[in-house]
């Protein structure tokens, strides 16, 4: 479901030839700007002062130059690792149809394969991460096809719903005869 492979894309062309019945963009962590500002802050800083921190870290043990250099590895991946999840998430969109869901080019799901769903509201990630308006809730879907059923939760691609896009899925999903899951 999650992976883009020549069976997923085929399912995304199948589930695009239905007509449309909602478009939500992916909603975007607030502090990109702030992080992206700091790390060109760190780089320019890096640029400037290079020849001072090869020199502190000259004049260090062996062990503290190990450290020191694994703590800097470890920030610097952080950083890079978290501008990716942010550059992967930019510029996503779920797509609802007749047919099924998909959020191009990883993600797509034909409505005769859910068995069931739910919403999932999480006032503490909507204060916390995103900026604004509060975002509503995300959608949690249910495949019980295979061996173990699998739960998709759309939060880590930043899709949220509104009331209404809320309440146009429920009757989707009813139309559809697919249940929604008790807590």
């Amino acid at each position: 479901m999650f992976i883009g492979t020549k069976k997923n894309q085929e399912k995304i062309e199948e589930i695009r030839t239905a007509p449309e019945a909602l478009r939500i963009e992916a909603q975007h962590a607030r502090g990109e700007g702030a992080l992206k500002l700091f790390l060109l802050l760190l780089v320019a800083l890096l640029f400037v002062y290079h020849q001072d921190l090869i020199r502190m870290l000259k004049d260090k043990t062996k062990e503290q130059q190990i450290v020191l250099v694994g703590m800097f590895l470890f920030f610097g991946a952080a950083l890079v690792f978290t501008l990716y999840m942010m550059k992967r998430r930019k510029g996503k969109i779920l797509v609802v149809t007749g047919k099924g869901l998909f959020v191009e080019p990883s993600f797509a799901q034909l409505w005769q394969d859910i068995d069931e769903y739910s919403w999932h509201v999480s006032p503490d990630l909507n204060n916390f991460l995103f900026s604004g308006q509060k975002h509503g809730a995300t959608l949690l879907l249910v495949n019980n096809k295979g061996v173990w059923p699998k739960v998709y939760d759309l939060a880590p691609h930043g899709i949220f719903f509104t009331p209404q896009q809320i309440k146009q899925v429920d009757d989707l999903c009813a139309r559809l005869g697919i249940k929604i899951a008790e807590r």
